[in-house]
């Protein structure tokens, strides 16, 4: 996971700084917060922008004998975002991690997530962030290998990820995000990696 992350944070970088330098030249910046100016989510404003992502997904499982076994499908995700200052936000978010063939059935898990944020500026529309918070996810996993554990499982997990955030005008951005969430299924507990392309609109 270490590697996972350092890679895709560090590939995000070298990207966001690419854009930054030919997005700022084409417009002027808007009015930022001062780092030091501390917004709530209750007040007016903090929850200024909102985006979607599609993807990829992988879920680290065993593939039950029998059946042909594919762990890895497409996934979205949509989420509302605010920010405390310029360098800490949070994010809420709707998930779909997708179906993936499993066991002579399927395994399919959606939810909710909350995320902490925290990342630094490159240039005036682009910046590199890590996440961390907790999803609440409902696997539903059915199957006719032996051997496979079926039925419903639901409740809390961790997630941590990392993403950029490319800023195209002053209110458009191009988001890039590798994630890991921790998901229950019936009789265990399992990783699903996520990377996934979306765009961003700030109301701000």
């Amino acid at each position: 996971m270490k590697s996972l992350l350092l890679s895709s944070i560090t590939a995000a970088g070298v990207i966001a700084a690419a854009f930054a330098g030919q997005a700022s030249a084409q417009t002027s910046p808007p009015p930022a917060r001062t780092s030091n100016a501390w917004a709530m989510p209750y007040q007016s404003g903090f929850w200024g922008d909102v985006g979607v992502s599609y993807g990829r997904t992988k879920l680290h499982a065993d593939c039950p004998p029998g059946p042909e076994c594919d762990l890895r499908d497409n996934a979205w995700r949509a989420w509302v975002g605010g920010k405390f200052n310029n360098i800490f936000g949070a994010e809420i978010g709707f998930l779909d991690l997708g179906k993936y063939n499993r066991g002579g059935g399927e395994t399919k898990s959606r939810g909710g997530d909350l995320a902490l944020t925290a990342g630094f500026p490159i240039g005036q529309y682009a910046s590199i962030f890590g996440k961390l918070g907790l999803t609440y996810m409902r696997t539903d996993v059915s199957g006719t290998s032996l051997g496979t554990a079926t039925g419903r499982e639901s409740g809390w997990g961790p997630r941590v990820g990392v993403g950029a955030l490319i800023g195209i005008t002053p209110n458009w951005g191009v988001r890039l995000d590798a994630d890991r969430y921790r998901i229950d299924l019936p009789g265990s507990t399992q990783n699903v990696d996520s990377y996934m392309l979306g765009v961003q609109y700030s109301f701000r």
